[in-house]
């Protein structure tokens, strides 16, 4: 029986899984008791008779063998082929390196017993023997590599991350076969114990941002990480900026560019979201298919999907602007259609364009969160009939629905920049609708003073344009002339091709 000194200290290791170094004194707190009855007193009691939790005890021909897992974690076939099997036949000398048909290690305290377990290893207690084997089976169930919805291709590579971190290793690294390819394993949360991989190429990572990363990494403190985001929020400089200047991607080819281009990689168990960092601003109009598609139509893409982003951000204030206060800059013809079409609503411009753009986030929100047949449908009738009735019970008019519609249709552009759309939308039409163009000016000077002062790990966000990397901004070069990695990221190895 365990005393309740001795169980209490083991579980404060095990609550604090970071601190390694301990003193003799300790040791002795956690040392393996040498009953195979006590061990699995011990292991029963640690992990409070939890009916997932399966100690099988085996009698073997050199004593008494206890099997510790978690139900579900591992495969039972192999365990009972390579393990079960061999430690119950009849020649079984005590000499596991022969019997076990699988590698193994040894661990020497609970705590480290602890950790293998729920990471989904075997542990094997031996009778009168203080080290415990560990065989790894893991075997869960898990999602099959698929095509992310939000990053979908035409031409490239269609897979996606999975919530298996070993899986998104293993796609990252069938894309950088070198052995430079580093992936640095850290612990985060104090009961999830959750696995975050950092990953980069030793030469060619910035190791100001590595440091700086582990730094952030180092000081988080919490009792759970679930997703990405968790970390993302932890170690983002600029909390309530609507750009926080970490890349976040599901598609393994992408990430691989960016690491090739000297950024961190950041992966979480449990998760297919990967961050990277730092992200530049300009990221946000280039996708992994520009680099498969050739240099002329990659341009002509990109300066679309930037007009598309000007167009989502500033329409609706511009409009307002327009509509109310610098009327001359229309022609006469269409301003005598607007005036027509705007005489009969009630309520001023800026608050029509308002509600329809609050009508629209509400359907969008709806269908998000909907099975996807039902949201598809729900969104489209949704926005044809409220949009429709709404013109013809004269609440709006037609002109705005139109500005409204290219509004939330350019909005899907750059995904990654939602929040940054949301905000500087709402700004530019506030500032729009109280002092017209002068208005739209003031925000135009706002955002780009924004965009000029924020950083990611020591690399400001806007700093794109050097010699070296003007090549790849709107407009991309071919292949062949972009010779050197960017300046702003990457500091060592620069050369990209000789």
């Amino acid at each position: 029986m365990i005393e309740k000194f001795r169980f209490r200290k083991i579980m404060s290791k095990l609550q604090h899984p970071n601190n390694q170094k301990q003193e003799h004194k300790d040791n002795v707190e956690q040392r393996i008791p040498s009953s195979i009855s006590q061990c699995e007193e011990l292991v029963k009691t640690i992990f409070n008779h939890s009916t997932d939790m399966i100690v099988q005890a085996i009698e073997t021909k050199k004593g008494n063998v206890l099997l510790v897992y978690i139900d579900g974690l591992i495969n039972k076939d192999i365990t009972d082929r390579d393990i079960i099997t061999p430690l119950k036949a009849q020649d079984f000398d005590g000499n596991y390196s022969m019997a076990l048909k699988s590698t193994y290690k040894t661990v020497d305290n609970i705590p480290a017993f602890c950790t293998e377990v729920v990471n989904g290893n075997i542990a094997i207690f031996h009778e009168n023997s203080q080290d415990i084997i560990i065989v790894d089976f893991k075997e869960w169930n898990k999602r099959a590599v698929e095509t992310p919805d939000s990053e979908s291709v035409v031409r490239g590579p269609k897979e996606g991350f999975t919530e298996s971190i070993r899986t998104n290793t293993s796609l990252i690294r069938r894309k950088i076969r070198n052995p430079r390819l580093i992936f640095e394993n850290i612990t985060l949360g104090t009961q999830t114990n959750t696995i975050v991989n950092l990953v980069y190429i030793d030469g060619i990572v910035n190791r100001n941002v590595l440091d700086e990363l582990r730094n952030r990494l180092s000081e988080i403190e919490t009792d759970s990480i679930l997703e990405s985001g968790h970390i993302e929020q932890y170690i983002e400089e600029n909390p309530f900026s609507p750009i926080s200047g970490i890349g976040v991607s599901q598609k393994p080819d992408l990430v691989a560019s960016r690491i090739l281009e000297g950024r961190v990689a950041v992966l979480c168990d449990g998760t297919p979201h990967v961050l990277t960092i730092p992200e530049l601003m300009i990221e946000n109009i280039h996708t992994g298919e520009d680099y498969y598609n050739r240099t002329l139509y990659t341009s002509i893409i990109r300066v679309l999907r930037t007009f598309g982003i000007l167009i989502t951000v500033m329409l609706p204030g511009l409009a307002v602007s327009i509509i109310t206060y610098n009327q001359e800059m229309l022609p006469s013809v269409f301003l005598f259609n607007l005036i027509a079409s705007t005489e009969k609503t009630p309520m001023p411009t800026a608050a029509e364009v308002f509600l329809l753009i609050l009508m629209f986030e509400l359907l969008k929100e709806a269908g998000t969160r909907l099975p996807r047949a039902v949201g598809s449908a729900i969104t489209i009738v949704g926005s044809l009939i409220i949009g429709d009735t709404a013109v013809n019970a004269g609440i709006v008019g037609a002109p705005i629905v139109i500005v409204v519609a290219l509004t939330a249709v350019t909005g899907f552009i750059a995904p990654n920049l939602s929040e940054f759309i949301m905000v500087y939308r709402l700004i530019f039409l506030f500032l729009g609708s109280t002092m017209g163009l002068i208005g739209i000016g003031t925000g135009i000077f706002i955002m780009l003073t924004q965009l000029v002062s924020l950083s990611s790990f020591g690399v400001p966000i806007l700093s794109s344009f050097s010699k070296n990397e003007m090549k790849d901004t709107i407009f991309r070069f071919p292949l062949w002339s972009m010779k050197y990695r960017p300046s702003s990221i990457a500091k060592g190895n620069m050369k990209r091709r000789k």
